[in-house]
């Protein structure tokens, strides 16, 4: 017996399943984190608001058979809950950016960071908040133990996931009012691991915006699919399982196990949905174990987990990433991917069952890139395979896209106006919406700068600006006064240029 996980809030016999077509970015965008770090985060944070509020300090132990895990929680700041999980991926964010060989310090201005944390708004409870959560990631002690076969004699290591950190801001130093910029120092056993490429590696565009507990099932899952993948399963074969109760505990930051099968379903079904929707899994269902009291949960693969695992890792059990294999690109992984893409949408899949092909079809692929460029050699599968059902013309191989090509020339300049003028249309959008953010950056540096000005000087760009102004009418008078009051409280903040916002934003 078995019950699916829903996927929408009201789903019917007719909702198909979400098979995550999400294909990998042209330049991957990847996110690189110290293994040992990512089988620590399900004990070592809590994910629960409320129950991380209650662990105001003391010691949690997690035993796993010889081995042991001690969290000595301080009692000022806290356990580690959600947001210090996603300072803590930040940094590993940073770390992925700043490349090999990889340094111990990242540095991060507020804006920066908060929106690798997911926050809009930059005000002084979000500068406590930020500051709280990074002095957890500071002073929550690790110990990993491990004990000889009859327990007597072990051996263990402590530390802290950060080790120093620096903080430029307003207020007191330990408590600051508006933080400015900051710096964190990850302990050197987990660098050095990582210079010995002991890390993971996810991507970016899929995982950078999940909520931590969806973020921590998500690395989890992953991580068992491609071990299994790699050693073991082929693609269609390929599936994990886990005792519920051991992912609510080992993975999830000690999520309270519900009884029933249906509110097992219940609990995680909007993380489920969410991996599903990202591709990460195809389908999840719980199942009852053999004890017939227990429950598991059983995760079959979706299209981005295969599409991620091609992409960042070559196959090899080193996991190196292919960032700089230029040649072989071009000549060889290129081609391949065209000519899959082409079957697979030729077919009307996700994937296809085999991934070999004919070297003239590689060759064919080849020539198009090289005419025609990736962009151009996509946009005529497309044409051709849009065309094709019009003329009622049965394509079956990739070579019959050739008599495409005279009609998809013609037409080509009317399909390029087409996307300019769409694209143009995106980037106006897109300024229009960047002066909107720079306009409420400045009014929120000039009200804060307002908020620290004296009395003495309050009054004096009153007086200053009634000045400027005696000469205006009567009736706008007011108006005039106040437009400039804000002129020349905007001068005095030396706020930057749009053009300097917007560099130092990116």
């Amino acid at each position: 017996m078995k019950k699916d996980i829903p996927t929408t809030s009201s789903p019917t016999p007719s909702t198909p399943p979400l098979a995550g077509a999400i294909t990998p970015a042209n330049r991957p965008n990847p996110l690189l984190e110290e293994l040992q770090v990512i089988r620590l985060e399900g004990r070592y944070f809590c994910f629960d608001t409320r129950e991380a509020h209650k662990r105001q300090g003391g010691t949690f132990k997690y035993q796993d058979g010889q081995r042991e895990l001690v969290i000595e929680v301080d009692p000022r700041f806290g356990h580690p809950s959600s947001l210090a999980y996603k300072v803590l991926q930040a940094a590993f964010r940073k770390v992925t950016l700043e490349g090999k060989p990889f340094p111990d310090v990242v540095s991060f201005s507020l804006r920066e960071l908060g929106r690798l944390v997911g926050r809009d708004v930059f005000g002084g409870r979000d500068s406590k908040e930020l500051y709280g959560a990074i002095r957890q990631l500071q002073k929550t002690d690790i110990t990993l133990v491990l004990r000889d076969p009859n327990g007597e004699n072990f051996r263990s290591y402590s530390f802290a996931l950060v080790i120093a950190s620096g903080f430029v801001g307003d207020g007191e130093a330990t408590d600051p009012a508006r933080l400015r910029a900051v710096a964190l120092r990850l302990h050197p056993v987990i660098m050095d691991s990582m210079r010995a490429e002991h890390f993971a590696i996810f991507n970016w565009e899929r995982i950078g915006d999940l909520e931590p507990l969806t973020a921590a099932l998500y690395k989890r899952l992953y991580l068992h699919f491609s071990n299994l993948f790699e050693n073991v399963h082929s693609r269609r074969s390929l599936r994990f399982e886990k005792s519920y109760v051991d992912i609510c505990n080992e993975w999830l930051g000690g999520l309270k196990p519900e009884v029933y099968k249906s509110r097992v379903a219940y609990q995680l079904r909007n993380h489920f949905k969410v991996l599903q929707e990202i591709g990460l899994i195809r389908s999840v269902s719980v199942e009852q174990m053999s004890d017939g009291k227990n429950f598991k949960l059983v995760f079959n693969p979706g299209g981005g987990f295969f599409a991620d695992y091609e992409t960042f890792y070559l196959g090899s059990r080193a996991r190196v990433l292919q960032f700089t294999q230029a040649a072989d690109e071009a000549n060889i992984s290129a081609p391949l991917k065209l000519v899959s893409e082409f079957y697979a949408k030729l077919h009307n899949t996700e994937s296809l069952d085999d991934n070999i092909f004919s070297e003239k079809d590689t060759e064919f692929a080849r020539q198009l890139l090289v005419e025609h460029g990736e962009e151009g050699a996509k946009d005529l599968f497309a044409y051709a395979l849009e065309q094709a059902p019009l003329t009622k013309f049965n394509m079956q191989t990739i070579h019959a896209v050739r008599s495409f090509i005279p009609k998809w020339l013609a037409d080509r300049d009317a399909r390029i106006k087409l996307r300019e003028r769409a694209q143009a249309e995106a980037t106006a959008r897109r300024e229009t919406q960047l002066q909107s953010e720079y306009d409420d950056y400045c009014e929120a540096e000039i009200h804060r700068y307002l908020e620290t000005c004296s009395s003495e000087e309050i009054a004096e760009i009153k007086q200053v600006a009634e000045e400027e102004t005696k000469d205006s009418p009567a009736m706008f008078k007011t108006t005039s006064q106040r437009l400039a009051e804000h002129r020349i409280v905007r001068s005095r903040c030396s706020l930057p240029t749009f053009e300097v916002w917007l560099a130092n934003r990116q």
